[in-house]
């Protein structure tokens, strides 16, 4: 009997063991996969973990990742690991009602670190803005959407218009017009003394019903409708064809902003943070950028690390600030600019300005030069990576 009791005992042990190696390989694999599909949680949701329960592994959280999760499924399967898979995978189709897709609504949405009015803002989306919606917080009134740079955060749900596969579609193969002018107005009749329907800013997009008296007549994505000036906006898809980003081109766009109020997470031409300005810069020149700094100094060609070998690097290369890694502590870009040459850069530090990298040449900027990271071009590698042209991009053109 006793000899039964204590194998009864070894077994127990070998089983609590072998559940407890299970769970930690699991851990680890979850690791292993979010760090191959998911390494930037701004553009992927990979919230993934594993408990024990009854003696086998349970998976749970979310994911907009179906592949990452057969991978992971994979990996367990593998190493003979018995598990449950309950991890919702985004986005989820039956809470939002199979309307999955977005379009913003207003002329400058905010988007959130969380689903507060009070919470840190992200970034924002302007109107007629694509997004992917995921899912919602529990009272329905935000929603977790990612923008067509791969952005995520949470949105209130006055600024977008939500809209199943068929009428995204349809949306995207609709008649549409692009604001051109940093500000203006859509007004209730052709008339600029009209009643005023909604503010407008540069890269604004509507769909457009007709024409005439010098003035598109347009509606909404929430159906309000209204009249925007022929003078102050383009049909849609000749802006796309019109679209050449040249250094020039580029570099003019950006004179436009000068001055310009500084707004952490700010992407539009009322107000910018710096990467937001490099970002509306490039997309009104009908270019794709990824949304931080961080983010955008992995994109491109390296030209230079040197603060005194830029003599070289050529206008419209972006310039890039932070600290290199060092045993103790990871890299870090927190701050670009746009370069202009001859030692001049513009960027967006509170108000938009130039300033110079070179000691010789004023206004000179003492703390950029000491925090230079890098210079790289962007311009001769459009449509790699995530340098991406509107025109290439499904979530605006039917592809």
């Amino acid at each position: 009997m006793k000899r039964v009791f204590f194998l009864l005992m070894v077994l127990s042990v070998c089983l609590f063991i072998s559940s407890c190696g299970g769970l930690d390989s699991s851990l680890e694999m979850i690791e292993s996969v979010r760090k191959e599909f998911a390494p930037d949680k701004r553009v992927a949701i990979f919230d993934v973990t594993a408990e024990r329960e009854s003696g086998r592994v349970v998976l749970r959280g979310e994911t907009n990742l179906p592949r990452a999760m057969s991978t992971l499924e994979t990996k367990l399967k593998e190493k003979g690991i018995s598990f449950i898979n309950e991890v919702r995978v985004l986005p989820d189709r039956e809470e939002l009602d199979n309307r999955c897709w977005g379009v913003i609504t207003v002329s400058v949405a905010n988007i959130r670190v969380t689903p507060a009015n009070s919470a840190e803002m992200a970034t924002q989306a302007i109107l007629g803005t694509p997004v992917r919606l995921y899912k919602k917080n529990e009272r329905g009134s935000y929603y977790y959407i990612q923008t067509p740079d791969g952005y995520l955060g949470w949105i209130d749900n006055n600024s977008f218009q939500p809209m199943n596969d068929e009428a995204f579609e349809s949306w995207k193969e609709s008649s549409r017009i692009l604001f051109l002018e940093d500000y203006g107005y859509v007004y209730s009749s052709p008339d600029n003394q009209s009643r005023r329907v909604s503010d407008l800013v540069a890269g604004s997009i509507l769909v457009a019903t007709g024409q005439g008296n010098g003035y598109f007549s347009i509606v909404f994505p929430d159906g309000r409708k209204g009249y925007v000036s022929e003078k102050e906006s383009m049909d849609f898809d000749r802006w796309l064809a019109t679209r050449n980003p040249t250094a020039e081109n580029i570099i003019e766009t950006s004179y436009r902003y000068m001055g310009t109020p500084y707004l952490w997470g700010g992407t539009s031409t009322k107000m910018m943070d710096c990467s937001g300005f490099i970002k509306t810069v490039f997309f009104l020149n009908g270019i794709i950028l990824p949304r931080d700094a961080s983010q955008q100094v992995l994109e491109g060609t390296l030209l230079t690390e040197d603060a005194d070998e830029l003599s070289n690097v050529p206008p419209a290369s972006l310039v890039f600030f932070g600290r290199r890694a060092t045993d103790n502590s990871p890299w870090r870009v927190w701050h670009v600019g746009l370069w202009l040459g001859d030692g001049l850069m513009i960027h967006e530090d509170g108000p938009l300005k130039i300033e110079s990298l070179k000691p010789d040449v004023s206004p000179f900027n003492q703390k950029r030069y000491e925090t230079f990271y890098s210079a790289r071009d962007f311009l001769n590698t459009i449509g790699k990576g995530y340098i991406i042209p509107v025109a290439n991009h499904d979530w605006y053109v039917h592809q």
